[in-house]
């Protein structure tokens, strides 16, 4: 009879009714696997990171390497520097002023006005929360204390 009791214990690591299990002092011949399925594989393009290998993406969002991440903030730069080579590297606006309006508080109070085409069908709410997501780690750093943006397509900027 398979399976536990008080007179024939169970095998170590097999359940009730497993294959496998102890019968008699000895071991069952374990039966053949169900076959299993495939797992279900995106396409490799869906997949693949965009702009390169991965060292290489790692390498930027580090901050390492010829190329900077626009979400990784370069400490070398003032903090309007900073804040003008992010958006540039990740909205290219045709239009772009960045103002610090902290004065002497200490802590970063950033005005952004932007135009940019990677705003083109986007809601004004999706908009803000888009330039707020690139500065996320500033802001919860205490980097950055308030971020104002501006931020319209090129049309909207010429009205």
């Amino acid at each position: 009879a398979r399976g536990g009791s008080a007179t024939q214990p169970l095998a170590a690591g097999v359940g009730p009714g497993a294959v496998g299990a102890a019968v008699n002092g000895r071991r069952d011949a374990p039966a053949a696997a169900p076959p299993a399925a495939a797992p279900a594989v995106a396409p490799a393009a869906a997949v693949a990171p965009v702009g390169g290998s991965i060292a290489a993406q790692r390498a930027a969002a580090m901050g390492g390497g010829a190329a900077r991440s626009p979400w990784v903030p370069d400490l070398s730069l003032s903090m309007t520097e900073d804040v003008e080579r992010r958006l540039q590297e990740r909205y290219k606006p045709v239009y772009l002023e960045v103002e610090d309006q902290a004065g002497n508080c200490g802590g970063g109070k950033i005005a952004i006005v932007m135009a940019a085409e990677a705003f083109r069908g986007q809601t004004r709410l999706n908009r803000q929360r888009d330039v707020q997501a690139l500065f996320a780690k500033d802001i919860e750093s205490g980097r950055i204390h308030a971020l104002s943006a501006n931020v319209k397509t090129p049309e909207e900027y010429h009205k």
